[in-house]
């Protein structure tokens, strides 16, 4: 899969970031994998998940799902607590203590989700970049509402920082809202006084709680996997306070943000949240790079091992991390 190299819209700076678009992959089993998990998407996952359905119900059916995408083989998978939270800490068998570390927070619209139900990006993230993946089952809406994702997210960081991994030799990643707590504990940690991590890798990211952008108006029907409905439920029952210096997304300041590596696909509703967030990090002159699948939708990564595409996405978020990591 080659990219293609393309210069964003300048910004009122009148400089442009740098966007990589890259096409499917060619071959039967790509092209059979994604018809597959697409069709499985609308079938089972969209026409379901969105009001009424009861959370539980949703929560059932996001774990039911992604279960059955398979985990990476040689992968250590530990069940531990992180103070009141639970947690999966993964690592490559053989690779006792890491000299580095992810900490991963999952999507599923801040109300479902799980490290059980994203272990086939974590396990691939672990092994490919052959560090410790620490996956946090951060309290959940609509029974703990913003701000309580974002201080789970923090103890995450510090439980990490507690076993000796120094900051540079972190990285902060998540997906869909998992990608919002990605931007977010960044700019907590600051307030906090504590140093953040090295580089951040964000899948999918939600910034905007209106859902009206261009991409939602354009892909509301393409996009397999994210009913509206849902995205609105899920930002209601996140209740972020407006006094809160972390409540929106989009008024952050960037100018202390890492490195980061944001992918998204072109026919999901949330595509103008990334685009967005290339743009302001040029402005701010900080190093984003921005990849695009073409074809693919939300999250599509969480398909690894299934769908070629999916597994050579996380490979290239692994070294992107490593990357970073070797600059420390």
């Amino acid at each position: 899969m080659s990219a293609v190299h393309l210069q964003g819209a300048p910004d009122a700076s009148g400089d442009a970031p740098i966007i990589r678009e890259y096409p499917p992959l060619p071959g039967a089993l790509e092209a059979i994998s994604a018809a597959a998990m697409r069709g499985s998407l609308r079938a089972f996952f969209k026409s379901v998940m969105k009001p009424p359905a009861p959370v539980q119900l949703q929560r059932g059916i996001l774990h039911m799902l992604s279960v059955l995408m398979p985990p990476a083989l040689g992968v250590k998978v530990e069940k531990i607590r992180v103070g009141q939270m639970s947690a999966e800490r993964l690592t490559p068998k053989g690779l006792a203590q890491p000299k580095h570390a992810m900490l991963y927070l999952h999507g599923g619209a801040f109300c479902a989700g799980s490290p059980r139900s994203h272990r086939s990006i974590t396990s691939r993230l672990a092994k490919f970049a052959q560090c410790e993946v620490l996956a946090i089952h951060y309290r959940r809406v609509p029974e703990h509402p913003f701000p309580a994702q974002i201080e789970d997210a923090v103890a995450g960081y510090k439980h990490l920082l507690q076993k000796g991994y120094r900051p540079e030799h972190i990285a902060v990643g998540g997906d869909s809202a998992g990608g919002t707590l990605t931007l977010l504990v960044t700019k907590a940690l600051e307030l906090e006084g504590i140093e953040g991590p090295r580089c951040l890798v964000m899948m999918s990211p939600a910034f905007d709680a209106k859902l009206d952008s261009q991409s939602v108006k354009r892909n509301k029907q393409l996009d397999p996997m994210i009913n509206i409905e849902w995205g609105h439920q899920g930002f209601a029952w996140y209740r972020p306070r407006h006094d809160h210096p972390l409540a929106f997304p989009k008024r952050q300041n960037l100018s202390t943000l890492p490195p980061t590596l944001v992918q998204v696909g072109e026919h999901e509703v949330l595509y103008d949240d990334s685009v967005w967030l290339a743009h302001a990090c040029k402005r701010f002159d900080r190093e984003l790079e921005l990849e695009i699948y073409l074809k693919r939708w939300h999250v599509f990564q969480i398909h690894a091992g299934l769908m070629p595409s999916a597994t050579l996405a996380l490979q290239r978020q692994a070294e992107f991390m490593k990357k970073q990591w070797a600059k420390a």
